[in-house]
């Protein structure tokens, strides 16, 4: 093995900090058991990955390059490696991280993360690595690269890495914007891609000499293993159909031409003659999965045998009861629902605690006003469930009956003219994740919707757009940007018109409403 061009210079000083741990802020009442819900440690920027280490201290990423270590007793974190080359933009950088499973005769960490090359003309060449660095009991030396070149973008790079039980590595990887290559087996984008630790391609794999374990993902953010070694993934969806899949070795799960279960008339002509695997579960409106783990502990009865999903835009943990042989979602769950904000990961200790990460700075702080709220500190933190005996001074929570879409008036905008409410409301649930509730977008990364010819020019053409998205990059008001937005053509015409007529009306625009029937017109001969 190598070390990477760029990652030889020497690395960027490491600091130690120690941080004492918030108080406990509640407890999560279940049937019989009660949770002690409290924060282990806070103060993080856009964290991503989160995982017990072999040492008995917490280990997280950041996706400014930072990996910490975090001791879950008293709240301690020791910044152990800062990687000079990651490429770090809103929600790409460093992503994942995992043990070497011989720890700590083998003391090995590895990581995924996402670089850049030399721009080709105008456009960005993004790439991600697989690295590995060496644990010396105080820091992480200088990593060597394990597996390289995989595509990326500055959107859509997966990713989750997980050691299976048969002591391989598991990496999940995004479309990187180009969405038919995950059905291409050729290329290792929107796959999952099983490799030895050493980072060559197992002779059992699928495909000889082929790293691909399946195809036609979209953005792979979570991996567990179950019982048996079932491997589970969540695969976040455009804006409809996000999935959490049972993997199996030379599957295809669809993506681009199936979203979720094969249910439209073009998804079952084309999963007809081929062999599609439909997901355990989806969701539209998308919620946003993320981390995934198996609870298999009798220290909280009730979710024993069960998928506990981390949520973004669903702001919940959501707890997926499985059948008894592993291959059916019994029942789902939802748990503090808006109580910690937007949920990145999630992990169990081999003593049955659940540990939480939250994610609330790596989009649009200003317009996330859950980001402070709920647990004390903020805005990214730790949080640690174990079980408790009740306490009538804490906050009590319980169960979540049904999802709670965010809604305007969260925001700090003033809610439209009464003709405009629906579309606004149906805009936050939507677009605004993107776009910002007062449509200004971000900059170099999502495009605005106020003063734009795009949005108030020629109505079919964002129709079109509307019902069929776009990835690539677009030049609005003289700024170039390169991103994608997802087609909303699972929506009705009546709600995409009362959208696309707030659009329209709204962000200083000043142009005509869209009708139902334009909808409908420009639907026709879409599959």
């Amino acid at each position: 093995m190598t070390s990477p061009r760029g990652i030889l210079a020497a690395l960027l000083p490491l600091a130690a900090a120690t941080t004492a741990a918030p108080p406990e802020a509640g407890r999560l009442r279940l049937a019989q058991t009660s949770l002690e819900v409290a924060v282990v440690a806070d103060g993080f920027d856009a964290p991503f990955d989160l995982a017990g280490g072999p040492d008995g201290w917490l280990w997280c990423t950041e996706l400014n390059g930072t990996v910490w270590r975090i001791d879950p007793a008293t709240g301690e974190r020791r910044e152990v490696l800062r990687l000079p080359d990651v490429f770090h933009r809103k929600s790409h950088g460093l992503l994942s991280l995992a043990f070497h499973p011989d720890f700590p005769a083998a003391p090995w960490v590895f990581l995924h993360y996402v670089y850049q090359l030399p721009p080709q003309g105008k456009d960005e060449v993004v790439r991600s690595r697989l690295v590995r660095s060496r644990w010396d009991g105080a820091r992480l030396g200088v990593p060597e690269v394990v597996f390289d070149g995989i595509p990326g973008r500055s959107y859509h790079n997966g990713s989750r890495l997980v050691v299976g039980p048969d002591r391989k590595l598991y990496l999940s990887t995004g479309d990187a914007g180009e969405v038919t290559t995950a059905q291409d087996p050729a290329v290792l984008s929107g796959k999952i891609l099983r490799l030895e630790l050493d980072g060559s391609v197992p002779p059992d794999n699928p495909r000889p000499g082929s790293p691909v374990w399946t195809r036609g993902h979209r953005n792979v953010q979570g991996l567990a293993f179950g019982r048996d070694g079932r491997l589970y993934a969540s695969d976040h969806g455009a804006i409809n159909d996000d999935e959490v899949n049972l993997i199996e070795p030379g599957r295809n799960y669809g993506w681009p031409d199936v979203e979720g279960f094969a249910d439209r008339p073009g998804e079952r002509a084309y999963a007809g003659p081929r062999e599609i695997t439909e997901p355990l579960r989806a969701w539209t409106p998308t919620i946003a999965v993320s981390g995934l783990a198996f609870y298999d502990h009798p220290a909280i009865p009730e979710w024993r045998g069960a998928l506990l999903l981390a949520n973004l835009k669903g702001r919940a943990l959501r707890v997926l009861e499985l059948a008894a042989d592993g291959r059916a979602v019994a029942r789902e769950r939802i748990f503090l629902q808006e109580k910690l904000g937007r949920i990145r990961d999630v992990w169990v200790s081999p003593a049955g605690e659940v540990f939480l990460l939250t994610s609330n700075s790596d989009w649009h702080p200003r317009f996330q006003p859950w980001m402070y709220a709920g647990l004390p500190g903020g805005p990214d933190k730790i949080v640690r469930l174990r079980p408790a005996a009740p306490d009538a001074a804490a906050a009590e929570w319980t169960e979540d009956p049904e999802p709670l879409p965010l809604m305007t008036e969260n925001w700090d905008v003033p809610p439209a003219p009464e003709h405009l409410r629906h579309g606004q409301d149906l805009y936050a649930i939507h677009c605004a994740a993107c776009h910002r509730p007062d449509g200004l977008g971000a900059p170099g990364l999502i495009p605005p919707l106020a003063k734009t010819a795009w949005v108030t020019g020629e109505k079919n053409r964002l129709i079109q757009i509307a019902l069929q998205g776009m990835s690539g990059r677009i030049d609005v008001n003289g700024a170039s940007y390169d991103q994608e937005m997802p087609g909303f053509r699972h929506l009705q015409d009546d709600e995409l018109a009362a959208i696309l007529t707030f659009v329209r009306a709204s962000f200083g625009n000043r142009a005509s409403a869209v009708i139902p029937a334009e909808i409908a017109e420009e639907r026709k001969g879409m599959r």
